[in-house]
Parts: structure tokens; sequence; C-alpha cells
């Protein structure tokens, strides 16, 4: 006989009054702050937990910082820091697997540095990553003085309100930097970067709520979906992901303009940047009779330059195949140019296709192709501009060949070691 897991009537309650007060805190005017620590109070009340922290990544130093810091000795935790994978925080932020111990003494990987200087006695801790579209913002813990106090059930509790948690802290962090963009504008910037901020501000609640209770239901947290209840919350989701992209673009637009973009090398692989953004492209593509495929001919070199401008550019410029291609095909083909001094990424689509007339408008910010094949798809007309400026800034170049009604051709070509 085959078991299936389950979740309790009682767990299911608490994981829902957890989100219902945490969507009630973020409807009030409360400060970003005030509502993490007030859902942190909450969560932890719930859990039974003598602590609960939220550690954010610094991705200069490679370490965790304690951000927001709960419960008995907690005031010593402010000026913290975690190096990078010590202890289950640090673990769990390398992994990006959640992690729950029932007795610290049985688990080596726990570190005692941090009960050594504040005299907290750690006996259970569960915590889990905090992760907006695939990317590692930080970790959320629950500590307790008690052994046994966390099991499955609790860690699944806390993975609940992780994604709401992790969409809060990336937006507060997007306001943050709307409004110091905003000082350093100049006049004739300055009303767009306060619509920026105002546009950023009120789209958080609505879109965090939307979010957070998506994923929760998609997970299967509130019970089993069926087939046509996936898709139509997946197109939800894709759609609420659309919205929270398009406040991303025009951030990014406007670090250009104020000379804000810094280059941030580290070593990893293209492959890799696929396999984080090849579920966002299947689901761009729900519904659509289109096949996705990714090729690599030759052997890649490892790539040392900026990792989360890199993945941006693939993401963007796919994502204008997956938006405007029907039916047929998109082909993402990477190879090694020059010696493997190099790498040449072409994005080839059967969509719609760009008139000859309006190629040399594409890259342009809040330009779009004109045509009712094209304007009913909706957009602003950021995400080829923000693609090219990256790629320039990278120190690469970038080609389209394009036939109306026949489909478009993109090809990137970027150095694999950036040099300033």
């Amino acid at each position: 006989m085959k078991t299936v897991k389950t979740l309790s009537t009682v767990e299911v309650d608490s994981e829902v009054r957890i989100l219902a007060h945490i969507a009630d805190c973020m409807g009030t005017s409360m400060a970003f702050e005030e509502v993490l620590t007030t859902a942190m109070r909450f969560t932890a009340a719930m859990m039974g937990a003598d602590g609960s922290s939220i550690l954010l990544v610094d991705y200069e130093r490679g370490s965790l910082n304690f951000f927001i810091a709960l419960g008995e000795k907690a005031d010593q935790l402010k000026n913290t820091t975690l190096q990078k994978g010590e202890g289950i925080a640090g673990f769990v932020a390398e992994t990006g697997l959640p992690m729950v111990v029932s007795d610290v003494r049985r688990e080596a990987r726990f570190s005692k540095r941090i009960d050594q200087s504040t005299g907290f006695q750690t006996r259970s801790i569960a915590c889990v990553p905090l992760k907006v579209r695939g990317e590692l913002k930080g970790v959320i813990e629950v500590v307790s003085k008690k052994a046994g106090t966390f099991g499955d059930k609790e860690l699944d509790m806390l993975a609940a309100i992780a994604g709401p948690v992790a969409v809060m802290l990336e937006n507060a962090r997007l306001i943050q930097e709307v409004k110091s963009l905003h000082d350093q504008l100049g006049e004739a910037t300055r009303l767009k970067a306060e619509l920026l901020a105002t546009m950023t501000h009120e789209m958080r609640t609505p879109i965090n709520i939307v979010i957070g209770n998506l994923d929760l239901v998609l997970r299967g947290y509130l019970g089993d979906v069926t087939e046509r209840q996936r898709k139509c919350l997946e197109t939800a989701l894709r759609n609420s992901g659309e919205a929270l992209n398009l406040v991303s673009s025009l951030l990014d637009l406007s670090r250009f303009e104020a000379g804000q973009f810094v280059v941030h090398v580290e070593e990893f692989f293209l492959e890799d940047i696929w396999s984080e953004l090849e579920t966002f492209f299947q689901v761009g593509l729900t519904g659509k009779a289109v096949e996705l495929f990714w090729r690599i001919e030759g052997a890649l070199p490892g790539l040392a330059t900026d990792r989360l401008k890199v993945k941006e550019i693939l993401s963007n410029i796919v994502f204008n195949a997956v938006k405007y291609t029907d039916r047929g095909e998109i082909r993402v083909t990477a190879s090694p140019i020059e010696a493997g001094k190099a790498i040449a990424i072409e994005v080839k689509d059967t969509g719609v296709g760009i008139p000859r007339d309006s190629l040399p408008f594409i890259f342009e910010p809040f330009r779009q192709v004109e045509g009712s094949a094209t304007r009913s798809l909706g957009g602003v007309g950021l995400g080829l501009a923000i693609a090219k400026r990256l790629i320039h800034l990278l120190g690469g170049a970038i080609e389209v060949e394009s036939e109306l009604g026949v489909g478009t051709t993109f090809r990137v070509t970027l150095p694999a070691r950036y040099e300033a």
C-alpha cells in the first residue's frame, strides 16, 4: 500500500493563520521593518520558538548578516556576521536547501560560535532559504532551547512564509534603490524617479499578497490542485511576475542613466544560468504550441564576468522570443568563439518577426514595433534596451535579423573574461 503524506487540518490552519497575519500587516501603513518584525514574532509564537531571525546575503563579502533578530539575546546579534558556509544558516545559504535539526548536539554542521558569544543555548533549529525568482536573498531561521522542538511540520510552516517574506525584502531593496537614484538624478529625470518610487510603493502590497498566496496554493500547502486549476494559477503567477519585472526594468534603466551599474566578477558556467531560467521560459510558453530547444556547440569556456547581468541578458532576449512566438519553435544555441576567449549566443524564433523599417529602433527604451500583431502583446519595450546596455557594459555586442511573418534571430557575443 502506498503511503501519501498529507498536511493535517491543524498544520494547514497554522500556516494559513501565519500567512493571513502577514497579509494583514502588509495591507496596513506599517513600516516595512515593522511588518517583518510583527510577522516574525507571530511565526515564532506559533512554532514555539525562543528566537527567530532573518539573515541577508552580503554578495561582496560572501557572508550572512543579521537583519532582524528577535527573542532572548537578540540585541547581541545586531552587528554579527556569519562567514560563508558557517553553521546551519550558512549551509542553507550555500546549498539553497531547507534544514531542520532536532538536536544540534548531534549535528556536526552546527556552529557554537554565536551561542558562545551570546550565552544562548540552542538545542533545536529550523532554517529555510529566502529566494526571489531563483536568486538567494538570505535565510530565515527559528531556534529553541529545547531539543525536539522543530521537525518536518515546523520546517514546512517556515517554508510557507519564506516566499512572501523574500518578496517583501526584495521590494524594499528596490524602493530604497529608487530613492537613492532620486537623489542623484538631475532635474530633467527627477520626475521619472519619483514616478518609479510611487509605482513601486503602490504595487508592492497587492503583488506581494498575490505572489505569496499563489505560490502557497501551487505548492499544495492548502490541498491538492487539479490540472485545470494549476494552469490558471500558473497564468496568474506569471503575470504577477511580469509586473515585478516591469518595475525591475524601469529601475535598471534609471541605474544606467545615473551611472550606478557596477560589474561584480565571479566565475560560473553558462549552462548553470540556463538551468535556472529554463523553468521560467517554459511557464511563459504555457498554452502555446511552441517548442524550446537549448543546444551547446563545442566546449563552452568557464566565464569570469558578472553572473547576474549575464542572466538578465539571456532572460530578456529569450523572453522576448517567448512573448512574440505563438507557434513553432525557439532555438537557443551557445558556442565558443575566438579560441574560447568569448562565447556566442543565438536566439532564433519562428515568431511574428520585425518589419525592416523598425529594426533600428527596437533597442531604444519605451519603443515597440507598431502593428496589431505586436502591440496586442503588451509590455513597455524595455527588455531589449536593457539587454543591449548590459551587453555593452560587459564588453559584448548584439545583432539582429528578422523577417516579418517568419521570425527573428538575435546573436550575442560576450567575452569569457570581463576586463574593465
